[in-house]
């Protein structure tokens, strides 16, 4: 092993040698395939630009290029889905606001880092010898600093935080900045930006719930884990490792996502895995051009399956589909659906939804409103009919709902004609293809691709690696001195100790009585 290893290391250097690429750490221990479409995209293109890249991933790609080496973190998916203590997104998507809350933390994160820290993959990383050297750590932040003993190990080298999970609430923990409760919703809620009173109450108890849960329970927890596992003496507070970010890369964009204010070194470069269409597969093709009116996609994505739907949704929505025969349907079900279908329905186990959508015959896509699809509708003008899950799902589908463009259908009371009813009106009502060519214009007008602003940045870091001119103030400031706290009480406390005293210096004397004059 130790020899296979070092066998790498002098490959990688060579490579760097070569083709004057730098050697990068990308640490991807999200379980989620979205997340590894998405993340892959940016390794992807630092790979072409000739930069080596050691990857430690809980979802692995073969046939890489020599300067792509992943590292499987093996046991995370096992934890998560296997083990004794396993999660349930079905059940999890029941849950009300604030239980979800906790279960993200108590329930994903946390079995996450475990399977992340009793995987061999990362042990063989920490087998690399002392000396070596990454010039840049890449790192998916979404749930949490787990592996950023990592970051300790090889000397703190330029650290960019990367996300598919929109703007986190926790990104401002992270870099600074600024989170306004006041017109910037929590992410599973489906508010818009003009929240009532009340629902700006109910939006701020969230918001600390999670920032209180994430940093006085989750953190101590990982941080405790995390020093079981390095064993490094002067290792810093889990939180800590993360504020070294000099750079952060979210999926947003302004065209869909709400305004938020944002430090400069917080980069916007929502949709960077849409790329161009490949033809499709002959039989999908034929299958699209025999619709008399065209095709819909339809799919759940990745994390919460149409085959983990029980049987009666399932035969629920075969029939809805049945009733509108005009139309084809290309269903994304992951296993063997024990049900008849209908001439106009086919499934899948997989399809290539990008290609789909970029079909000229494609009028709706079917889908949870995960950020990556809703992205890839908005990109390609695809009106969307939305059956939201977990997480900012139900955001994200709100955002579509108000601009025009979706529809919604509640999972939990959806029916037969309910589904039906609301697939023929985003088919047949040309408002919402409408509404979506505008918002498609919008978000393709951009001055550079989000993928090629994103290397671009990336790349800027190794360029200027001792870079502060970014960065935030808001970490060093801290809550009080950021929000003005002490400036609004001296403010308050001045006028109202002058007013005190100027009190206490008119009051007139108190007359004396004739009995303590007689003493």
């Amino acid at each position: 092993m130790r020899t296979s290893v070092f066998n790498f290391y002098a490959i990688l250097l060579s490579l760097g040698w070569t083709v004057n690429g730098a050697n990068i750490l990308c640490l991807m221990g999200v379980a989620s395939p979205s997340h590894h479409i998405w993340n892959r995209a940016i390794m992807d293109a630092l790979a072409r630009e000739g930069h080596n890249l050691t990857i430690l991933s809980a979802d692995v790609e073969t046939n890489q290029p020599k300067n792509v080496h992943y590292v499987h973190l093996e046991e995370i998916y096992p934890t998560l889905y296997s083990g004794p203590d396993s999660i349930d997104l079905m059940e999890m998507a029941n849950e009300n606001v604030f239980k979800s809350v906790v279960s993200f933390y108590r329930d994903f994160v946390m079995h996450e880092c475990a399977g992340t820290l009793k995987s061999k993959g990362l042990q063989q990383v920490m087998d690399y010898p002392d000396e070596f050297r990454f010039d840049l750590v890449l790192h998916d932040f979404t749930c949490g600093p787990c592996m950023l003993g990592l970051l300790h190990k090889f000397q703190y080298p330029p650290l960019v935080s990367v996300t598919a999970f929109n703007n986190p609430p926790y990104s401002t923990e992270i870099i600074g900045g600024h989170k306004f409760y006041s017109y910037v919703p929590f992410y599973s809620l489906s508010y818009g930006t003009d929240m009532n009173f009340f629902q700006r109450v109910y939006n701020t108890l969230l918001c600390l719930t999670d920032m209180f849960y994430r940093n006085y329970v989750s953190n101590p927890r990982i941080d405790a884990m995390m020093r079981a596992y390095f064993r490094y003496d002067d290792l810093p507070y889990t939180p800590e490792l993360s504020q070294r970010t000099k750079l952060m890369l979210v999926n947003a964009h302004y065209s869909i996502d709400f305004p938020e204010v944002a430090p400069p070194n917080l980069i916007p470069v929502g949709g960077l895995q849409i790329r161009d269409p490949a033809p499709l597969p002959a039989d999908l093709e034929q299958f699209i051009n025999a619709s008399r009116k065209g095709a819909v996609l339809f799919s759940l994505g990745t994390n919460v399956r149409s085959d983990q739907l029980d049987g009666e949704r399932q035969r629920m929505i075969v029939d809805a589909l049945r009733q509108l025969p005009d139309y084809h349907f290309l269903w994304k079900f992951e296993t063997e659906l024990g049900i008849s279908l209908p001439k106009n329905v086919i499934v899948r186990p997989w399809m290539p939804q990008n290609d789909l959508l970029a079909h000229p015959k494609l009028k709706a896509f079917i889908t949870h409103a995960g950020l990556l699809s809703t992205h890839e509708a908005t990109w390609y003008g695809v009106p969307i009919v939305g059956i939201p899950f977990i997480a900012d799902q139900h955001r994200n589908l709100e955002r579509c709902v108000r601009s025009g463009i979706a529809k919604r259908v509640h999972f939990q009371t959806m029916s037969t004609v309910q589904l039906r009813d609301a697939i023929r009106e985003v088919l047949e009502d040309p408002k919402y293809r409408k509404n979506m060519a505008a918002q498609s214009a919008m978000f393709r007008d951009q001055p550079e691709k989000p993928l090629a602003r994103a290397v671009w940045w990336i790349e800027w870091l190794l360029r200027h690696p001792d870079a502060t001119q970014l960065q935030s103030p808001v970490l060093k400031l801290g809550f009080i001195r950021t929000y003005l706290l002490d400036v609004a009480l001296f403010l308050i406390a001045v006028p109202v100790l002058v007013i005190f005293l100027l009190k206490r210096c008119l009051q007139k004397p108190r007359p004396v009585t004739e009995s303590k004059k007689r003493n």
